[in-house]
């Protein structure tokens, strides 16, 4: 479960774009968290495999889904939020991610945030960072 939040604050906050107004389609919008955002990453501690899809509204909302594969076994693992973001994405800006995941857990996270074209940094509170590519 640790894990699980610990990624799923990252994609959230990673991916979370408060961008309201744009001079054109959100695809081209370096910019903006808008849209949906994908990421596999593998933890080198064990190499537990896990990747998913992270998308955020223009209306502050989000949905991500996580799918986790362990000594053979799969999980799947899902939120549903809100979020905002403070500050420039371009330069790092902190998202913050309240919701409800698919254990009926209440999920609260924090992080910092980087567009930089099509990628997504996302930098939780213990320094770790995933990578998202932009759909």
């Amino acid at each position: 479960m640790k894990k699980y939040l610990k990624l799923l604050f990252a994609a959230i906050f990673a991916t979370l774009s408060f961008t309201l107004v744009s001079c054109g389609d959100d695809d081209d919008d370096n910019g903006s968290l808008v849209g949906t955002w994908y990421y596999a990453w593998t933890d080198p501690d064990d190499g537990e495999e896990m990747y998913g899809e992270l998308t955020f509204t223009k209306d502050g909302k989000y949905s991500m889904t996580e799918t986790d594969i362990y000594e053979g076994q799969t999980y799947v693992y899902s939120v549903n939020g809100t979020y905002t973001v403070t500050g420039d994405l371009k330069e790092g800006a902190v998202v913050y991610m309240i919701g409800v995941d698919s254990n009926g857990d209440n999920v609260d996270a924090r992080i910092i945030a980087k567009v930089d074209g099509g990628l997504l940094y996302a930098t939780d509170t213990e320094g770790d960072t995933i990578v998202f590519t932009r759909k």
